[in-house]
């Protein structure tokens, strides 16, 4: 037996549940830090040239290969058949949905902001701390609105307010703008209160009488 095959046994019982000292004694390793090894590995050789396009084409196979295991019992009027097979169904359909959404995603829009705000001289070096939290953010909700059922989407979206926070922070929303133009003095504040508003600008109409 190989190398390469006795590792690959030892990811499958290691993935099956035996524990590292348990494949070390099943496939004569020397050690736990040998079996370890071995089973990285093995994973490495398995998903070395594999892009994620390859992979999600290979998950709707599974998909569709369970659907199939699955269908004749549903057929028989198994309720339970039948929750797999819609849930088998929405799995698919996400995966498949999958690349649209990420080009119109979250990350990229954040990342165009991001590129423009360093053009404009807002953002500067010192802020990436900033900047990667709020990519990570926008990545975590990127991926349970892809890959999430409903709940955790709804879930994900309570990250949308800091989000938001780290933006203002880098002045990438209207209310940090108008900030930003008040602090220059470019702008002057306006009163919301419709009172305040009607005496102001009587006041200035009177003066320029």
């Amino acid at each position: 037996m190989t190398e390469s095959h006795n590792d690959v046994l030892a990811l499958r019982d290691f993935a099956a549940g035996m524990t590292l000292s348990q494949v070390r004694d099943e496939h004569g390793y020397r050690s736990t830090t040998s079996a370890l090894a071995a089973i990285q590995r093995a994973l490495k050789a398995d998903f070395d040239g594999r892009d994620p396009d390859t992979s999600r084409k290979l998950e709707i196979q599974r998909l569709d290969d369970l659907y199939r295991l699955v269908r004749p019992m549903a057929d028989e009027g198994d309720l339970n058949a039948v929750r797999q097979l819609v849930d088998i169904g929405e799995r698919r359909l996400r995966l498949i949905d999958a690349p649209r959404k990420r080009g119109k995603g979250l990350v990229a829009a954040y990342e165009r902001t991001v590129r423009q705000l360093r053009k404009d001289g807002l953002v500067e070096d010192t802020d990436d701390a900033a900047v990667q939290s709020g990519r990570m953010i926008a990545a975590q909700i990127d991926y349970a609105v892809v890959n999430g059922t409903g709940q955790e989407v709804t879930k994900a979206l309570y990250l949308m307010p800091h989000l938001m926070n780290v933006l203002g922070e880098l002045g990438a929303t209207p209310e940090a703008r108008r900030r930003i133009k008040e602090a220059a003095g470019e702008t002057k504040e306006q009163p919301t209160d419709p009172l305040e508003a009607f005496k102001l600008k009587r006041f200035s109409t009177e003066a320029t009488a």
